[in-house]
This record gives C-alpha cells, structure tokens and sequence, in this order.
C-alpha cells in the first residue's frame, strides 16, 4: 500500500448538486415516494450531501447529473457483475434492438439461453423467463401452490414487492388480511425456527423459499436441514439467487454450497443490468406450468434484448473467469479495509464482513453514541467527496480492478482519519454535528 497518495486526487470540498436537487424537487411532485425503486431513492443516501441522480456508468465508476465521478461498488442494486457499458454485452443488445426487440412469435433466444441456463445450474431441468426478481419469486410460489394444493409459505430473505412476500412486512397495508395470513418467517442459521413453523402449519406448508446466503455463512448444514424438512413436510424447497445467482457461482450459490433445491430463482447478474429473470427447477415440478389450470405468462419475458445480454454474460462470465476475479478482489478488499479501519483505530467502530464477492461494511453499535445509520450517513458524505459512492454493500464486478480498490483504499484511508478525529474530538464536534446531510434510513424499520 506504499505511495496510495500519488496514486489517488483527494477531493474534500463539497459537492456541487444543483441538478440532482432539482429533479428531485419535480419527482416529489411527479412519482410517489420520488423513485421507482427504494434501494436507489434518497432515503438510502445522505441526502443533501450526495448525488440523487446518476446519468451514465463505464466499467467501476457512473457519473451524476452534475457531471461529479464516482467509484461505484452498488453496481445497478449488483447486477452490473461486468461493470457498467460492457462492450461485448452493449454489442449484444444493439444487435438484439435491431432486430426488433419484441416480435409476434417466440425468438430462437429462449431455446438457446434456457440451454445455457440449464447447463449451468444444478436446478435447471426446466426454465422460464419473465422481467424482475418479484415476480420470478411469485411464479415459484403459484408453482409450488399447484404442485402441492397447498397455501402456506415459509420464507427466509427477502423476496421482493409482491403480495404473498411483502405481507409480512411493515408496508403491508393494501394486502388483504386472508394473504397475510399465509406467509411465516424463520430465521438463518436457526434451524429450530422452520421446525416449529412446520410442526405449527403441518400438512399446510406448499414451499419454503430462502436467499441461500447473504452475510453470514450457513452452519451446521443448515442450508441441507432445510431442504430435508421442507421436503418431509410435503413442501417445495426454493432458493431466492436474485442476488447469489451467478455471483457467488455460474451455478449459483447452490453449485457452491452442494445443495440443490427443487426450485429456484435468478436475475440481476444473468444479463448485467438488462431487465430479465427466471425460475428454474426439476422437471417434476416445473412441468405443472403445461396444465391449462396453472397460468404463467408475460408479453415481454422473451423480448430479443434481454435474452441477447444474458447470452453475452454467461459466455463472458465463464470465458473470462469473471467469478474466481471477483471473489479474489474482494477479498483483497476486504483485507485491505479492515487493516486500514484498524491502523485508524476504528476497528470498534466498523469492519467489512461477508462473502469476498459481496462483502458489506458492518457497523458497530458499540455503545458510544454513534447509531449504526449516522456512522453510514457520515461515511457517504465523506466518501462521495472524494468520489466514491458508498453503499454499505459492495458488488465486486469484473470491472474492480487493483487499479480501482487502489483509489478506493486511498478514499477510505482519507476518510478514516476524519471520522476517527470526529469520534474522538470534543462536545458538539461529534459525527452529528458534522454531518451535512440526513442520516440515511432503513427500507423495513423492524429490520
């Protein structure tokens, strides 16, 4: 890590955000809530200190409406894994484009990309497409539904927008009472708690769906125990990939781990930002789609577009050996954070954890005063001063080169030493008071 400073342009004045200001003066009165998606609104970002709108991204690093550069590990809510404006993929859609994005009859794209697929997920006998994770979470669930006659589900995760997941949330209101009443969270690593659920709904459970990893690794077998109690109860056993798929693995996490469900679910990565998903799994199961009583179907799930840029990204991916790159640079990064947030001595304060190709920045409710939120919120304001939007998490991509964690280390070393000499300065000089934005907050507050 010698001579990072000559390798990196400390910026520490504040952002000049005029532009972002002023579309989200005329979104607040045009979209509700001011964004399509919470994970991208203000909400998440300090705002007032940090952009709101972005127009374009090339390789690691986007560029907002104000023309101010920043290194980006959010990567598109991690779909970008080859980095923003891809050549190869951006080649793939404009040829897709012309020929004509959406045709009357089906495209030969969604006989060779299901090919693809099929070859590279332990759970893909069968494989359908449609546009977001939600709802190839949904068709999984009215899947299992058919299969099984049943209408509980058992769920660990997040499983997107849709009314048979988010029921169990706190923005449930517009969810019938009688759905809300179908849906029963477990915990991870927590056996226990999926044996009681199932004890307590026996013989009424049709699935159990879970992000097969997140954060922390599972223990004890415990992704394998699940499969083993769903399917004894008579239920489907489903693996959310959304975000694991294909990042943790061309197969997905369950190719990693050795566990393979009887369903699944990928998006994001599998077309590097381009709108596609899909549900696969065992022929058994999935062949149920074939009666006239179960229906799936969408105008826009085998449009030419998409299909052409999940092509190009599982050819790309597997060519280049993009996973084995992503997981190797995060754990440099990883590495590399937590020896610079101790050198500072922050290391009580904060530490990066997780999986190498995903790792977050967790931060310590440490009984100092400083909520976990206002630590984030300080660390964005900082960051995106210097340039690099900070997200918490971050999505390794092919584009994170040494070349990038190298500025991103000479940003973080920077900003260490201010939230070390707020930290530790005097009343009224703490991270409160020298925060110039709001602090950021959570999406679900009991989460």
């Amino acid at each position: 890590m010698e001579n990072r400073k000559e390798r990196a342009i400390m910026k520490t004045g504040a952002l000049r955000l005029n532009n972002s200001f002023s579309l989200w003066e005329k979104a607040s009165r045009l979209i509700p809530n001011g964004t399509q998606s919470f994970s991208k609104g203000p909400t998440q970002f300090s705002f007032g200190v940090c952009p709101v709108y972005l127009k374009s991204g090339r390789g690691a690093k986007v560029v907002d409406v104000d023309d101010n550069e920043y290194i980006d590990y959010g990567m598109g809510l991690h779909s970008a894994i080859l980095g923003y404006s891809h050549q190869k993929v951006t080649e793939a859609v404009t040829e897709g484009a012309s020929n004509g994005i959406n045709l009357t009859l089906m495209h030969p794209l969604e006989v060779e990309v299901s090919e693809i697929l099929k070859a590279a997920i332990p759970s893909a006998q069968r494989v359908r497409f449609t546009k977001a994770g939600s709802e190839a979470t949904s068709a999984a669930i009215r899947i299992a539904r058919a299969v099984t006659g049943r209408d509980h589900i058992a769920v660990c995760g997040y499983h997107g927008w849709h009314d048979w997941f988010i029921a169990v949330s706190e923005r449930a209101d517009g969810i019938p009472n009688a759905v809300k009443e179908l849906t029963h969270k477990f915990s991870y690593n927590q056996i226990e708690t999926l044996e009681s659920l199932l004890a307590e709904y026996k013989g009424k459970m049709a699935a159990v769906i879970m992000e097969p990893c997140g954060i922390v690794p599972p223990k004890d077998d415990f992704l394998k125990k699940c499969g083993d109690l769903a399917r004894k109860a008579g239920a489907l056993f489903i693996f959310d990939e959304i975000i694991t798929g294909i990042r943790w693995n061309e197969g997905g996490a369950q190719a990693l781990v050795g566990v393979t469900p009887d369903l699944s679910t990928f998006g994001k990565t599998i077309a590097n930002g381009m709108p596609i998903s899909a549900v696969v799994g065992k022929a058994e199961y999935m062949d149920i789609l074939n009666k006239p009583e179960v229906f799936f179907s969408s105008t826009f799930a085998g449009e030419i577009v998409s299909l052409s840029a999940c092509k190009a990204t599982m050819k790309i991916v597997k060519e280049e050996k993009v996973i084995p790159f992503i997981w190797e640079k995060g754990k440099r990064l990883t590495a590399d954070f937590n020896k610079l947030a101790e050198s500072n001595g922050l290391s009580e304060f904060m530490e990066m954890v997780g999986f190498p190709c995903r790792p977050v920045v967790s931060f310590k409710n440490n009984g100092k005063n400083h909520d976990p939120l206002l630590m984030k919120s300080f660390m964005q304001q900082e960051c995106a001063k210097r340039g690099l939007l900070f997200t918490g998490y971050f999505a390794m991509s092919f584009a994170h080169d040494d070349k990038i964690i190298d500025s991103s280390l000479d940003i973080f070393d920077d900003v260490f030493k201010v939230f070390k000499a707020a930290v530790d300065g005097p009343a009224g000089k703490d991270l409160t008071a020298l925060l110039e934005g709001k602090v950021v907050s959570p999406v679900f507050r009991k989460l």
